[in-house]
């Protein structure tokens, strides 16, 4: 039983570095120049730098324009709000029977 062990021990470390060996092999004859390509002089990495760096510029000013949108919004949403609550607090101070504040109401008996 333990020759059983040993031999899957071995065989499955030898498989793996075989079935990756002929994977590399198979790679290397379907796309050849994908392995030959040099960039020797940089320029194709600082063409893909400049090309990355304008990316983030545009981002960067398409994020601080929604942001003054968010603001302009907030600042908007506030008013709401505050009107809302002073529009409520006026509607509490009203007495429901009459219409006016209460406390202001002239009384007509004596």
């Amino acid at each position: 039983m333990d020759l059983v062990y040993w031999a899957a021990a071995l065989a499955v470390p030898v498989a793996t570095c075989l079935g990756l060996w002929i994977w590399y092999l198979r790679t290397a004859a379907i796309a050849p120049h994908v392995r030959d390509r040099r960039d020797h002089d940089g320029s194709d990495t600082a063409q893909s730098v400049a090309a990355v760096q304008d990316r983030l510029r545009e981002l960067s000013g398409r994020l601080d324009g929604m942001s003054r949108d968010w603001a302009a919004r907030d600042r908007e949403l506030t008013g709401r709000l505050g009107a809302l609550i002073a529009f409520t607090e006026q509607l509490a101070n009203v007495d429901p029977w009459i219409g006016e504040p209460r406390g202001e109401r002239k009384s007509s008996r004596r």
